[in-house]
């Protein structure tokens, strides 16, 4: 499969590597030709088209996941090249590789990437109950927690608040978890919650934290 039959309206995933850490941000196809490769629709912030590669640390690449139509298994582009452009007025992101491979599903997964907040939040549950948290740490599968209520048992549905700033970008989260674990701590109880849905604007927060912390160290 080369890059020029991806068709447009088809779902990809276009990840960023920086250093030993991976994020991934779903897209869709909006063409392809010869010359640019595929077009892409770009992540959208604050009305704002981001552009990754602005700024961006030396070590950051990238590589293009899809569900390959005719064989149903999925291929990737690897080290990819990727560009903002305009097409008839409207951004896109353009993605040109000369390498291609295919890797199984089942060794694609990657690590657990957590990011260190230790911001000031707020947790509200189901029944409109709001306490306030600090938020220890963020990944796309987990958030951790420090809170004073004890009302919160194993199970129940939260939805963790916070504002940080990551890449020079203001970005409020707002992170729907189930509890999975609570234990007392020095400073309240600790939770542990299961992420329920991992959204654009939570992935690129991720990219962006590490981003900032490969361009810091």
């Amino acid at each position: 499969m080369k890059l020029q039959q991806l068709e447009a309206g088809q779902v990809v995933t276009l990840e960023i590597l920086v250093g030993d850490s991976s994020f991934e941000l779903k897209t869709e196809v909006v063409g392809t030709n010869a010359g640019t490769g595929a077009l892409v629709k770009p992540y959208v912030y604050n009305d704002t088209v981001v552009d990754f590669t602005q700024g961006s640390p030396k070590s950051m690449s990238f590589s293009l996941h899809c569900i390959d139509p005719k064989t149903g298994g999925r291929v990737v582009w690897k080290n990819v090249a990727v560009h903002l452009v305009k097409f008839k007025g409207v951004d896109y992101y353009a993605i040109d590789s000369s390498d291609f491979g295919t890797i199984a599903a089942s060794s694609e997964r990657r690590e657990d990437v957590r990011v260190m907040v230790k911001k000031p939040g707020s947790a509200m549950m189901e029944d409109g109950r709001r306490f306030a948290v600090t938020v220890l740490d963020v990944s796309d599968r987990g958030v951790s927690f420090v809170g004073n209520a004890n009302r919160v048992t194993i199970g129940d549905k939260v939805e963790i608040n916070f504002a940080d700033v990551a890449h020079k970008i203001d970005i409020s989260l707002g992170i729907m978890v189930q509890i999975v674990r609570a234990e007392v701590h020095k400073d309240g109880i600790l939770y542990a919650g299961k992420v329920l849905e991992r959204d654009n604007k939570l992935l690129a927060y991720l990219c962006f934290k590490g981003m900032d912390r490969k361009a810091n160290n």
